[in-house]
């Protein structure tokens, strides 16, 4: 187990992405996740598993993969289906405290950090993320996307679910 500079033992985890046609956002989602700002946690792999695509991810992934070892892609011939592409995360993955992340997402640079580092309390089994649109609600979809993303937040904090 590594060990940070305050000589703590090191949160180590493996990230998930599941992405389907996502080109136009899977190189900026690794940059931030190459790019977290990480003390307590150390992110050991980071595993896309991309599902039928018909665009130009899997390239994309590959180029990554090429730069930095901890990227893993894993390809899936014709779409399955979100479940199944998190079930061969979850096969694949090497560490014991997994983050799933959406292809059509962006992590804040400290979300994976405190994601993670509260699993220093054993008691804890399960986090999730607050989702936040990058639209604004100045416009009848994004005003849409606002309130459903806030309703599902309020819905989760009474009954947790994540994917």
């Amino acid at each position: 187990m590594s060990t940070s500079p305050h000589h703590r033992p090191m949160l180590r985890c493996s990230v998930g992405i599941t992405a389907y046609n996502e080109q136009d956002n899977i190189g900026p989602l690794l940059e931030a996740m190459i790019d977290q700002h990480l003390h307590d946690v150390e992110i050991c792999e980071i595993i896309v598993v991309a599902s039928g695509c018909t665009d130009n991810t899997v390239p994309i992934v590959r180029a990554y993969a090429e730069r930095d070892p901890r990227i893993k892609l894993i390809e899936q011939s014709e779409r399955r289906g979100k479940t199944a592409a998190i079930n061969l995360f979850l096969a694949t993955a090497s560490e014991d405290i997994l983050v799933l992340e959406s292809g059509d997402t962006l992590p804040h640079e400290n979300t994976v950090e405190n994601l993670v580092r509260v699993f220093e309390d054993p008691t804890i089994g399960m986090t999730g993320a607050h989702k936040i649109p990058v639209n604004t609600p100045d416009h009848l979809v994004g005003l849409f996307t606002h309130l459903r993303l806030r309703m599902e937040h309020e819905l989760c904090l009474d009954i947790p679910r994540l994917g």
